[in-house]
């Protein structure tokens, strides 16, 4: 349910309303609209909705099973039907009686499927069915997405698990050592005569920190996010700089992030190319997968170029985002008429790309934790000794 601010006018002069919708075009609005405004305020309850999950792993089975039955000539309301029968679990069961209902009553299916927390690239796949016809081919697409998608995730956790462990290892050591160690010399430190040295008392300082302010440091970091996710939810402008910030700014991040978003995109591409779709047109459905924002007004600037008769190397090159061996491979494409070959090897390169990147955010990610790990220790033991030792001579002298 949306809120909108709509302004008119009437014999009164302008006025303005606010109307509560899920759909605005099929509500009875007032004649001489001047503007309407959507009206986006910080509910609650939609922020931490109870929406039905469906994860990946099931819908690639779900549509694994559609597009084998499809490939036989199965009708799709015949396949949606033996899919039915045969599932027990009920959110998928419920998630196929509404694709069944929104397909035999022609509504937008991506509006029917909100009821459910599901990838957004079944309900994008469905609204390109309905315009252009050819659900079978886009089920087969929607599929092999699916799975690629399953598996750039796999792959991406796999290669950031150890680091998180050692991270959090990292964490627990420091909070273990704080409060059972050093409190054990602390009297020790204060009964001492001599002067500590810079590293006890920098040590002190900090263990007096985590004693007596733990909560509130530990309480930070989940308020700084909490925040930070009303904004990006509710704030247009912060949403936009979050992903420029994605794509522009962060070293490393910003490389993994904009290699798999381009080969998701591209393997759209590819797919939509070897269905026989006409360039433009498969251009315009693959951007179904983009949804950073600064991306989205990326391709939207290409889309506007092509539309205006620029050519498709001249378009890719102006939104400075793609590397120069994919912008070579595009106008050797068009020159050639060979744009479905090409495309499928920028996919190709993306996805090495993608796979170099986050291997090199591995190989930099553990020798950073150990060194850190050392580096405390080393710390904690010269803090902890040096006193003790300079005590021990003074006993002896």
């Amino acid at each position: 349910m949306k809120k909108y601010r709509l302004t008119f006018e009437n014999s009164k002069g302008i006025q303005r309303k606010d109307i509560n919708t899920s759909d605005i075009s099929k509500e009875e609005l007032p004649s001489n609209i001047i503007s309407i405004k959507e009206i986006k305020n910080l509910d609650f309850q939609n922020l931490f909705d109870n929406k039905k999950q469906i994860k990946d792993k099931h819908l690639i089975n779900v549509f694994y099973e559609l597009n084998l039955m499809l490939s036989s000539n199965m009708t799709l309301l015949d396949s949606l039907n033996i899919l039915i029968k045969n599932r027990k679990d009920k959110t998928i069961l419920s998630f196929l009686n509404t694709l069944k209902t929104s397909l035999t009553s022609n509504s937008k299916i991506s509006k029917e499927l909100e009821i459910y927390k599901i990838n957004y690239l079944v309900g994008s796949f469905f609204d390109i069915s309905q315009d252009n016809g050819n659900i079978n081919e886009n089920i087969k697409a929607l599929y092999e997405l699916l799975k690629e998608s399953n598996e750039i995730k796999k792959n991406f956790i796999k290669a950031i698990t150890y680091p998180i462990i050692l991270l959090i290892s990292f964490f627990f050591s420091l909070i273990s050592i704080f409060y059972f160690v050093i409190p054990k010399f602390k009297l020790i430190f204060e009964q001492s005569t001599t002067e500590l040295p810079l590293a006890t008392k920098v040590l002190l300082q900090v263990q007096y920190l985590f004693e007596n302010y733990i909560v509130l440091i530990l309480s930070i970091f989940p308020l700084a996010y909490f925040i930070c996710y009303l904004f990006y939810k509710k704030d247009e402008r912060f949403k936009y700089f979050i992903h420029k910030l994605l794509v522009k700014k962060i070293f490393l991040v910003k490389d993994i992030y904009l290699n798999m978003q381009l080969y998701k995109f591209f393997l759209l591409l590819d797919i939509m190319l070897k269905s026989k779709y006409e360039f433009h047109k498969s251009f315009i459905s693959s951007k179904v997968l983009i949804k950073n924002k600064y991306l989205l007004d990326k391709m939207s600037l290409i889309d506007n170029l092509l539309q205006n008769g620029k050519g498709i190397s001249h378009s890719f090159k102006k939104a400075d985002i793609f590397n120069d061996i994919a912008l070579n491979l595009i106008n050797t494409g068009e020159l050639s008429n060979s744009l479905d070959i090409t495309v499928a090897e920028i996919k190709k390169i993306y996805k090495n790309r993608f796979n170099e990147k986050i291997n090199l955010l591995t190989s930099i990610i553990e020798p950073f934790f150990l060194l850190g790990i050392m580096s405390l220790i080393l710390w904690i033991v010269l803090a902890v000794f040096v006193p003790i030792w300079d005590m021990g001579n003074m006993i002896k002298g």
